[in-house]
């Protein structure tokens, strides 16, 4: 990873300046430019549509469980039966899959129903279907590491139709490939080639200056939450475990309830903050069946839509945003 002598390391204090500024993001090398006076061109305004009532065809809806294909995983009343009502979450196979267990783009896709209530907005889940989306990743992520052919899983989520959903009911996905997806690469390269320089994790670095800085937003005894360093949307956060681990599915349940609880109050303060905007989050972990390696630290990127990716984004790789993470840490910790 090539050092970058023009941006604060993280962990520096914010610049006084107003005056547009280049970061480069500490594990990826990704640049980034903030610049507060682009929040005042004119934009044509996109309102957030208002809840929908639940609609009596919804498939992630109890008593609908017969419009989704069979479940691969489910967390039930005691005495309940597959495929039916009495469940607090089920994993089932994407109706509409981007890839197949047995087709040439050779895959898993798969849905994680988060709760039978038809919840619309990620802050209002409780906590206990967070721990519960979060503990569905883990288990199937050690099932899809089971078949030979598959070699990575993206766990994700999209909330509004900006960031991707389809569809209200609050859900999240699973994608297992053959290959490890080109940004998690990257992240894999460049941190190998940090530690082979150093001798040390940048993650691990990267969680050491970030947790007394000026974009921590909040932490347990195990998990910290920060705003990204180089932001590709204003308060886009991170969120990692302070001890090292490069295998989400080695997560102990104690932990998973800790993450959970952490991204619960994140996404909360998003929309306290925000609104009911549009967001991805996805986790990045080490790929399917790899060893505990020393360079590389699973974690959680949440993205809100905080603006529309133009040209300098998709074809540069160059991300501007118009709230420095120094900022939009301050105002997330009052509302987390």
């Amino acid at each position: 990873m090539t050092p970058d002598p023009a941006p604060p390391a993280p962990g520096d204090a914010p610049r006084a300046s107003a005056f547009p500024e280049y970061r480069r993001d500490p594990v990826t090398g990704r640049w980034a430019v903030v610049a507060p006076a682009r929040a005042l061109r004119p934009l044509v305004p996109h309102p957030a549509p208002a809840d929908p009532e639940p609609p009596a065809d919804c498939p992630f809806c109890p008593g609908n469980e017969h419009d989704t294909p069979g479940e691969l995983f489910a967390d039930r009343d005691p005495g309940t039966r597959a495929n039916g009502p009495g469940w607090r979450l089920r994993v089932v196979p994407n109706r509409y899959p981007a890839v197949e267990p047995d087709a040439p783009a050779v895959g898993r896709h798969e849905v994680v129903i988060a709760c039978p209530e038809h919840v619309t907005r990620a802050a209002e889940l409780p906590r206990g279907a967070y721990r519960g989306l979060f503990r569905a990743y883990r288990e199937r992520i050690r099932a899809h590491a089971a078949d030979p052919r598959l070699g990575y899983t993206l766990a994700f989520k999209n909330v509004g139709a900006a960031a991707g959903a389809s569809l209200a009911h609050a859900h999240a996905q699973l994608v297992a490939t053959p290959f490890v997806p080109p940004v998690v690469a990257e992240e894999l390269t460049r941190s190998e080639e940090h530690h082979a320089r150093t001798g040390r994790c940048v993650f691990c670095e990267l969680i050491a200056t970030e947790a007394s800085g000026p974009r921590r937003i909040c932490e347990t005894a195990g998990v910290l939450a920060v705003t990204a360093f180089a932001p590709r949307f204003a308060y886009e956060v991170w969120v990692l475990p302070k001890a090292h681990a490069a295998r989400f599915e080695t997560t102990a349940d104690a932990d998973v309830g800790e993450l959970a609880g952490v991204v619960r109050r994140v996404v909360q303060a998003q929309d306290a903050v925000l609104g009911p905007v549009a967001f991805n989050w996805v986790l990045h972990t080490a790929p399917l069946r790899s060893a505990e390696l020393p360079h590389y630290h699973w974690h959680l990127e949440i993205l809100p839509r905080t603006a529309t990716p133009a040209g300098l984004e998709w074809g540069g790789g160059c991300f501007v945003t118009t709230v420095a993470p120094e900022e939009a840490a301050g105002q997330l910790r009052g509302h987390v």
